[in-house]
């Protein structure tokens, strides 16, 4: 029955990306776009892709259709498309195996989550025209560019080490789907040397911050990771700060990874008043920024495919450490030309963060304590809880 449910929703699929002039949707070697696998993705025929809905069904045909074209079924034994599937109770992981040479044992993990909310209760601003949050930064963006960076690993020829290409169901369940995989791994995690994790990426939280993005948990790896992380973020013209992984508070996948002892850093750019709407469509991605993005990812995963400095997890990392303060501050400094769209509470808050953060950075590494990293993490977490709750501008997409 499964299988004629998957043929019926493939015919779909057909139809949705056949009416597009391939032309201008193709990228290497006739594959999609970044564009068009965003748009194919957060389109309304698949209804936001909630795990065990039709739409996720349908995007999960369409992933296999992908990765088909540059990975091998992570189950080689099983049929079609079910060797690119990892079921469990409530969802579908969508995984891969791009074999390596030399260290074909070793693995590199990248990946993204691929369900979103679809038209459920935690879907804001639903009208009688629009009741999908299509997921578009969150996070079609996040899964193209997964597939875009293997895709151009791939054409370079084998990779000395292998990729695990990892799209999970169930992140805004609670992560749940990569939770399953670490319960149940397909390759041993021991061998899993690195896990690149996306999750809202091509998002804008202001005018200000057009050029900044995040790149979380570098510590995880130790010095390696770090150092191989800083190297990468050359590779592109955004402003990429580096924050330790507590940052990240634990809301994505890689999270999973890191309570399992495997080092892994997460590209997002945080949650804009886009987030978990209606609005989060197509034309809420700035993808002349998701490119620069890619750019990053590619770096710093080919970097990690041919070190022979490997990342080694490091569970001794402190929550925060005296560079957070240095990264942070630029942003918070940007941030202050467009204090005007903050509620007039908020502005007083954002204005005081940034004096303290000023007085930490310039009392220098010696003088962080404890009271700063507390200061650090309640402004940080502040400024965050702000901007979501600003009006959703699509317009912050525009170049």
């Amino acid at each position: 029955m499964r299988n004629k449910i998957i043929t019926a929703f493939m015919a779909t699929l057909v139809a949705i990306v056949g009416c597009s002039d391939d032309s201008e949707n193709t990228s290497i070697e006739g594959a999609p776009s970044v564009f068009f696998m965003v748009e194919t993705l957060a389109s309304d025929e698949m209804g936001g892709r909630d795990n065990l809905s039709a739409g996720s069904l349908l995007a999960q045909s369409f992933l296999y259709e992908e990765l088909a074209k540059i990975a091998e079924p992570i189950f080689p034994a099983a049929q079609g498309i079910e060797g690119y599937l990892q079921h469990y109770d409530v969802g579908t992981n969508v995984l891969a195996l791009v074999p390596g040479g030399e260290l074909a044992d070793e693995y590199v993990m990248i990946g993204a989550h691929y369900d979103g909310h679809g038209s459920d209760d935690v879907c804001a601003g639903k009208t009688a025209e629009d009741d999908i949050c299509n997921g578009a930064n969150d996070n079609a963006a996040g899964v193209a560019a997964v597939i875009d960076v293997v895709r151009s690993i791939v054409a370079d020829g084998v990779p000395r080490r292998s990729i695990i290409v990892t799209l999970w169901d169930g992140e805004e369940d609670g992560l749940v789907g990569a939770q399953y995989y670490v319960e149940n791994p397909v390759f041993p995690l021991e061998q899993t040397i690195t896990y690149v994790n996306f999750d809202i990426q091509g998002a804008n939280l202001l005018p200000s911050l057009r050029n900044y993005t995040i790149l979380v948990g570098a510590e995880t790896g130790g010095a390696n990771l770090v150092e191989a992380s800083d190297r990468a973020r050359e590779a592109s013209s955004l402003d990429t700060v580096m924050l330790s992984l507590i940052f990240g508070q634990g809301r994505s996948d890689h999270a999973v990874l890191t309570d399992s002892s495997v080092p892994a850093v997460f590209f997002t750019d945080a949650n804009n008043g886009c987030y978990h709407t209606v609005k989060d469509d197509i034309d809420a991605v700035d993808f002349p920024k998701l490119e620069q993005q890619i750019l990053t990812a590619q770096a710093l995963t080919r970097e990690l495919l041919v070190t022979d400095d490997v990342p080694v997890f490091n569970d001794e990392a402190p929550p925060s450490v005296y560079e957070d303060a240095e990264e942070l501050l630029p942003i918070v400094e940007a941030a202050q030309s467009d204090i005007g769209r903050f509620p007039p509470e908020a502005q007083v808050t954002a204005e005081e963060f940034l004096i303290d953060l000023q007085a930490i950075v310039d009392a220098g590494p010696e003088a962080f304590d404890t009271a700063a990293v507390g200061t650090l993490l309640v402004g940080a977490s502040f400024l965050v809880a702000t901007l979501r709750t600003l009006e959703c501008d699509p317009f912050l997409a525009d170049g």
